[in-house]
């Protein structure tokens, strides 16, 4: 099965206002992302960025793990490092994908970036659920990914194709508890 890296782009040693701010928190969209697709039989595996001393953390991290896709979330704060380890991730021959609330705002506004290779918009479950299966299966093609909702991505001539949403999940208690064993 594919293996994918989940990133949290937050590196607090950056931000000594944000220090200040905010009490550190789970990442906890990521986790429930982790839970599902782990309960569906893919690995994962989880950067929280949080509580590193240096975003070369994260090269690290990816070397490790060698995934055949990293998922980044991205809110608008923290836009800017999630497209940098976007091009870490990119540059080490990963396929990429970003989603959360920003993303999902204007998915398309996020494919003018090369290192972005597809958006998940919207809840992503069961939709990143199905890109790991379609992976697993062969190449990802445009008429694969056209077929697919709530993801965005580039057609064969590079313009930005963003597809219907997925449906909600509408018994959330089918959803397992998020994977908190992941993360320190």
């Amino acid at each position: 099965m594919a293996k994918i890296l989940l990133v949290h782009p937050l590196f607090l040693y950056l931000s000594p206002e944000e220090q200040a701010l905010q009490s550190p928190y789970f990442p906890l969209g990521l986790l429930y992302l982790a839970g599902y697709v782990r309960d569906q039989g893919h690995e994962v595996a989880v950067f929280d960025g949080t509580f590193e001393e240096d975003v070369s953390a994260f090269s690290a991290r990816l070397t490790a793990e060698k995934p055949d896709l990293v998922g980044i979330s991205s809110v608008l704060p923290l836009r800017d490092m999630a497209l940098a380890l976007a091009s870490d991730a990119k540059a080490a021959g990963t396929l990429t994908i970003l989603g959360g609330p920003d993303p999902t705002k204007d998915p398309a506004s996020y494919l003018q970036f090369p290192q972005v290779d597809m958006v998940v918009h919207h809840e992503g479950e069961q939709t990143l659920d199905s890109l790991l299966r379609l992976i697993d299966a062969g190449p990802l093609t445009p008429e694969l990914l056209a077929r697919e909702p709530g993801i965005a991505f580039r057609d064969a001539a590079g313009a930005p194709v963003v597809n219907q949403p997925r449906p909600p999940v509408e018994n959330l208690d089918e959803l397992p508890l998020p994977a908190r064993d992941l993360i320190d």
